[in-house]
């Protein structure tokens, strides 16, 4: 039986577990009610660590081995969330296979979304997590201008290749999204194409949190009219007055209440 919503996540930099999308998928289950997420829910996670993690192992094991390192938590703290934006953008303007195989992943779900919808009108919501905020944006951009990944795809029924635009896409849900980090510095930062005239984004941020910022004020405020920035403060007390306030966004009321309540909307 089809389903009516489907939800694809992504994740943000660091270490990522494959099922880094458990607890959320568990919690906004909850909130919807087993019976009827399982009945019209279908999810879709994307994965792009494994792209990257190889390659960061296998330096950190040369240099770990070879030297009398210090802050060995600190450093590969820096070493895999850091290197994630880095060498993804390094890919755009050298070797582009990285930045492809990230939006092929993205383009993936949205394939499978499909496939479980049946139909290319049903809604979709991207929810994303820092650096995966930048990938979504970034994949956005080229979907609308026919760019890179989006150049050789005539292959696709007019539906499929609409769907992967997010013709259907309803709400892009951000949270803790480290754009400004890759963006603040240019004179005008431009903002990709609303993808449909029901699109919006929500940007959900802590202030404690240092990797996550506001989006509105960086952008044309005329363009930029569906962007919705959200202060929320995160849950767990022994977290959410810290920088490590970044990593519990997934886990608060702050964002699942309202995530759930988009859902329901939805769904009606």
């Amino acid at each position: 039986m089809s389903k009516q919503l489907a939800i694809i996540t992504i994740h943000g930099m660091g270490d990522t577990d494959r099922n880094y999308n458990q607890r959320l998928v568990e919690q906004l289950r909850q909130k919807i009610g087993g019976q009827l997420w399982d009945k019209q829910v279908h999810v879709e996670s994307v994965f792009y660590q494994d792209l990257l993690q190889y390659n960061q192992e296998q330096y950190w094991h040369t240099i770990n081995e070879k030297y009398p390192l210090r802050w060995d938590f600190l450093r590969r703290f820096m070493l895999y969330k850091f290197s994630d934006g880095a060498s993804i953008e390094h890919s755009l303007h050298s070797d582009i296979s990285l930045y492809l195989a990230v939006h092929g992943a993205i383009a993936t779900a949205f394939d499978n979304s499909l496939a479980a919808l049946g139909s290319s009108d049903k809604p979709v919501i991207i929810i994303g997590h820092s650096l995966g905020c930048e990938q979504v944006s970034n994949y956005i951009w080229d979907a609308g201008r026919d760019l890179r990944f989006f150049a050789n795809d005539d292959w696709q029924t007019p539906a499929q290749r609409e769907f992967r635009r997010l013709s259907s896409c309803k709400l892009f849900i951000g949270t803790g999204c480290n754009i400004p980090i890759f963006r603040a510095g240019i004179d005008e930062p431009r903002l990709f194409k609303r993808p449909n005239g029901e699109f919006k984004w929500l940007n959900f941020f802590d202030v404690h949190d240092v990797l996550g910022y506001p989006l509105r004020d960086m952008y044309d405020k005329d363009e930029s009219s569906w962007i919705e920035d959200k202060n929320i403060r995160v849950s767990g007390w022994l977290k959410r007055w810290n920088p490590l306030s970044h990593s519990q966004y997934w886990v608060s009321n702050s964002v699942i209440n309202p995530i759930a309540q988009e859902i329901v909307k939805l769904l009606k």
